[in-house]
Order: structure tokens, then C-alpha cells, then sequence
């Protein structure tokens, strides 16, 4: 077995748990409660056999949350998610509706507009530049570009100071 060290920053791993607490959001209907969605994802990440299914050892430490930031950038999301979608939805093509992204596409940019619009003391390149690299974990490559371009016309539209 080869052993790495894999060095994932906190916040990287924050927005992916952010996207996770999403999806699973919408997709279990809002049942159970975001509390929980986000407790389990919580308890999930501090757990040693989250390691297994990333096929990692266990000797390579946990990932680390930031489990306020998470917890906000979830709440903040769900909370304002007509706002969101109306911001995504004036930036698609004429011929496209937000119900025709598919939810691993739509909840990657759900949490990158809310941070671009509401998180602002990230820089919108860094917010950018995050999703854009972790959409191409959960993308087709196809769709990385179309998420760069549209977080570059949306941080346009929601960041005033740059």
C-alpha cells in the first residue's frame, strides 16, 4: 500500500461538505431537518471510516472542518435559495431553466453564489477558483468551463467592490 500525504485545506473541504449538506438537502426533500443533514456530515468527517470510502488510510489524519463556516454557508444557502436561484437562472442561456442542471451541478453553483454574494470577505477569484476545481471532481468535464464562466458572470453581478 502506497501511503500519501494528502493536504486538503479546511476551507476546500468545508465548501465540499457545503455542497454535500445541499444535495442531500434537496434531495431528501428537506427530511431530516438541515440540523441533521449538517451534524451528519459533521460526525461523518471526524469519523475515521469516512477514510475508507475516499480509499485512504487510516493512518492519514481526518479532514478537518470548519464546522461554523459550514454550518452557515449550509444555513445561509438553504435560507436564501430563491434569491440564489433567481441570480443562477438570469445567467443561463435563453433556451435553459435552472430545473435542467442536474443537483450535483445546480448545488455546487447554489453554494458558490451564496458565497460570492454573502461571504465577502473571500476574495471572489479564491471563490472562483474553488468551485471551478471542485466541480471537475464531480462534473463532466464539459460542464467546468460553463460552471468558471457562469461564477465569473455572477461574481459580476453580486460583488460591487473589486
Amino acid at each position: 500500500m502506497f501511503y500519501y500525504m494528502i493536504k486538503i485545506n479546511t476551507k476546500t473541504i468545508t465548501r465540499i461538505a457545503s455542497i454535500q449538506g445541499v444535495y442531500s438537502y434537496q434531495i431528501l426533500d428537506s427530511e431530516p431537518t438541515i440540523d441533521s443533514i449538517i451534524d451528519f456530515i459533521i460526525t461523518y468527517y471526524k469519523d475515521k471510516s469516512s477514510l475508507e470510502d475516499l480509499e485512504l488510510d487510516s493512518a492519514i489524519p481526518c479532514f478537518k472542518l470548519r464546522t461554523n463556516y459550514l454550518t452557515k454557508l449550509v444555513n445561509e444557502t438553504i435560507d436564501n435559495l430563491e434569491t440564489i436561484d433567481m441570480i443562477i437562472s438570469s445567467y443561463l442561456a435563453d433556451n435553459w431553466q435552472i430545473k435542467d442542471l442536474h443537483l450535483i451541478l445546480l448545488s455546487i453553483l447554489r453554494v458558490a453564489t451564496c458565497e460570492l454574494k454573502f461571504f465577502t470577505s473571500t476574495p471572489y477569484k479564491v471563490v472562483i477558483n474553488e468551485f471551478t476545481n471542485i466541480a471537475s471532481d464531480f462534473v463532466k468535464e464539459s460542464e467546468i468551463g460553463f460552471v468558471n464562466s457562469l461564477l465569473e458572470k455572477i461574481s459580476f453581478n453580486v460583488r460591487t467592490n473589486f
